[in-house]
């Protein structure tokens, strides 16, 4: 089989790579698109993570295999990959908190994978960078007509930056809502706060990023300098935004995650969803915070898989949001790395790749 392995040094495209069969309750995909996302290069920077392993956990394609048990799917039908299947059952699941759950993450009894002969480690539960994987069958949706490539951001992109404003942010009608960050999630954080009703303001260090703010709906857009401090960021913010109702924060650097919190009105709520380094820390503004300010943080922005993930399929499929756009390139599977290289760069906003050359 046909996939990319990360060694610990680099990515290796390979067709020695294979997957086992699926047990009681389990299915393969044969994976036929995957994004690419921040999460997949910080777990090739994140020191002990467990090599050889495969990457990528935004997948789509078509169902290869059932295993015992299974009923609600067959050979041949289109869906995407989740990472998260809540158990339902434990504490964190019956108190409504079901990201906080111990298995949360669509854990499989072993990793699936072989490389050469020897064991290969599973990401996010869903490993999007091999041709086949192995899954619970609770973590797939049915996607029907949805194109494979745009039906594979929902996993993350989509679902993370939308929930992070829908959900996490509550966002309202007639809220202002700044949004730091315009990547995959960040676009997705535009949408999601637009149709609740909300007028954005989009932050970015890239001033070619303001045509594709605007594009997915932002109002007004305000460009970050390298190196300016975050009082000198948030006072730029409040000037040309104030009163900041919601801060949804979607890239993780230290000084922006800062600025959020002093541009934020009293009372406003932040949003922190970006991924930040590994051991990066931020300073904390007690005085502001004690007089009034919600931070809010949870992982895939407070995404319900089952709630959200079905919901934010239909309003693809009805033109309501827009992912086709959010693609600006699909690669070869043996152009991984120069696919890596347009996103550590910002040269897209999401890069996918195609499975199928």
């Amino acid at each position: 089989m046909r996939g990319i392995v990360w060694d610990g040094e680099r990515l290796i495209v390979t067709d020695a790579l294979d997957v086992r069969a699926p047990r009681e309750g389990e299915v393969k995909v044969r994976v036929l698109r995957t994004g690419l996302c921040h999460s997949d290069m910080n777990m090739m920077e994140i020191p002990g993570v467990q090599v050889p392993i495969v990457l990528g956990h935004e997948g789509a394609g078509v169902v290869a295999e059932v295993g015992p048990g299974v009923t609600q799917w067959q050979v041949g039908d289109a869906v995407m990959i989740g990472t998260q299947t809540p158990c339902g059952e434990c504490r964190e699941c019956r108190r409504g908190t079901p990201a906080n759950c111990d298995i949360n993450w669509g854990y499989v009894s072993d990793n699936p994978f072989t490389w050469e002969g020897q064991p290969t480690g599973k990401f996010a539960n869903v490993s999007s960078f091999a041709g086949e994987t192995v899954v619970k069958a609770s973590q797939l949706y049915a996607t029907g007509d949805l194109p494979p490539e745009q039906a594979a951001l929902i996993g993350c992109a989509v679902s993370t930056g939308y929930c992070a404003s829908c959900v996490l942010g509550e966002v309202r009608e007639g809220d202002r809502v700044m949004v730091i960050g315009v990547g995959g999630i960040g676009v997705n954080a535009i949408q999601g706060a637009k149709l609740a009703g909300g007028t954005v303001l989009a932050v970015d260090m890239n001033p070619d990023k303001e045509e594709v703010a605007r594009s997915f709906g932002a109002d007004a857009f305000l460009v970050s300098q390298r190196g300016e401090s975050a009082q000198d960021l948030a006072r730029r913010m409040r000037e040309a935004f104030a009163p900041i109702d919601v801060v949804v924060e979607c890239c993780g650097a230290p000084s922006a995650i800062e600025a959020s919190l002093l541009a934020v009105k009293r009372g406003g709520r932040v949003v922190l969803i970006g991924m930040a380094a590994f051991g990066s820390t931020a300073a904390l503004p007690l005085d502001k915070v004690v007089s009034g300010c919600e931070i809010v943080a949870v992982m895939a922005g407070g995404a319900r898989p089952e709630r959200d993930y079905p919901e934010l399929i239909r309003l693809a499929q009805q033109g309501r949001l827009e992912i086709a756009s959010q693609i600006t390139r699909v690669w070869p599977l043996a152009e991984v790395e120069d696919a890596m290289e347009a996103l550590r760069t910002g040269q897209v906003t999401r890069a996918v790749l195609d499975h199928t050359r």
